[in-house]
């Protein structure tokens, strides 16, 4: 065997690379390995943004990234619930959460990649083998074997698996015990407006799928995040750019004034699923091999960043046995079953279009509305806490 190591990450996306920083953090070492070739800008290439709950932002600290990230990140300060143009709607805000923290942050996905990337090759705990892929992997009790595409051969006592939700590794050892597909895909792209956003973000529900607004660190641009029954999207994608132009504003509203569409839009198709074990001998799930949610709620990788942060906290004070892989399913397995019915539920009740539906939707709005305590414990849970046993 030509190498030898504790901990191997396949995959350096976001999570793979958030993993290798947490456990760096502890001077653990680990070794990322990369299908693709790091170097090429297309690599970073990526119109979606990432929301960042006040949780994650505690780990970012933790671990060293936030420093960095910050900087790139826009504040949400206000959001704001609509269904579709009614009177009656939710507002959540930073005066409602406890010691008027931030609710969250957001940043557009190319720029997060390069910030996690640059922090990884500084890190003299993280080595990144790039465009190389595993071609075997032979899973032991007591170690894992890989066979790399030039034949190499490498030993690892854990493989970290954060390749992706299509990871060829995860379907070799693992199966989906909750699984759904929406039959919707997010349309995603970055618009330009008149008016500051003031760190504002909208849910707007229409009926035909969720229409969301949000704030990026330039106040004057935001990210939309628009979920439509997948045999639509080619007929939105293929509208000339006045015409798409002229339904994004209809869908957004006069109250950023004038928009501009400033990125490509891309279209990505929505489903959901758990896994029934988070490991598996001497490999592990985290973040989008183990589960992925629906995105309304703008939790997918929140939920992850606890997986990676109880995972990289187990190995550190105890070691890597079966006995702390146990441990890591028992304490986030739950969790992540109870985020994925959360945001199920959330797009099941929004989606009939019925005047009954719309309106004990309202009525729901107008009851939450009155009960400040129950909105400030929708913040916490939002904002990523949880509470202790």
């Amino acid at each position: 065997m030509s190498n030898h190591n504790n901990i191997i990450i396949l995959g350096s996306g976001l999570s793979g690379m958030i993993t290798a920083l947490a456990l760096a953090k502890y001077n653990i070492k680990s070794t990322i390995i990369e299908a693709k070739y790091t170097k090429d800008d297309r690599f970073f290439d990526d119109v979606r943004t990432t929301a960042i709950n006040s949780a994650s932002k505690e780990v970012f600290n933790k671990i060293g990234v936030w420093e960095k990230l910050s900087k790139l990140c826009g504040a949400i300060n206000d959001i704001y619930v609509v269904d579709n143009k009614a009177p009656e709607m939710l507002h959540f805000a930073t005066y409602d959460t406890p010691k008027n923290k931030i609710m969250g942050y957001l940043v557009e996905n190319t720029k997060f990649k390069k910030c996690l990337y640059n922090l990884v090759q500084d890190n003299k705990f993280i080595n990144i083998l790039d465009n190389i892929k595993s071609q075997e992997i032979i899973n032991h009790p007591d170690y894992c074997q890989l066979t790399l595409n030039n034949n190499t051969k490498m030993l690892c006592k854990l493989l970290i698996v954060c390749d992706s939700k299509n990871s060829k590794a995860k379907s070799l050892f693992f199966s989906n015990d909750i699984e759904k597909d929406y039959k919707q895909k997010a349309i995603t792209f970055i618009v330009e407006h008149e008016k500051n956003h003031e760190g504002s973000a909208v849910e707007h529900f229409l009926p035909n799928g969720p229409f969301a607004i949000l704030p990026l660190k330039d106040p004057n641009r935001s990210s939309i995040v628009w979920t439509v029954p997948k045999d639509h999207v080619s007929v939105i994608l293929n509208l000339p750019e006045d015409e798409f132009t002229y339904l994004i504003q209809e869908n957004f509203g006069a109250f950023l004034g004038k928009i501009q569409i400033k990125s490509k839009a891309s279209a990505f198709p929505l489903k959901a699923y758990t896994v029934t074990k988070y490991y598996n001998k001497s490999i592990a799930l985290v973040a989008d091999t183990a589960h992925v949610i629906h995105p309304l709620a703008g939790q997918g990788l929140n939920q992850g960043i606890k997986d990676i942060d109880c995972l990289s906290n187990l190995i550190a004070t105890e070691g890597i046995t079966s006995k702390i892989l146990d441990i890591y399913q028992k304490q986030r397995k739950q969790d992540n079953e109870n985020m994925l019915l959360i945001t199920d539920t959330i797009n099941s009740a929004f989606s009939p279009t019925s005047r009954i539906f719309h309106g004990a939707r309202q009525a729901a709005f107008k009851t939450i509305e009155s009960f400040p305590s129950f909105k400030k414990i929708l913040i916490k849970y939002a904002m990523g806490e949880r509470t202790k046993r």
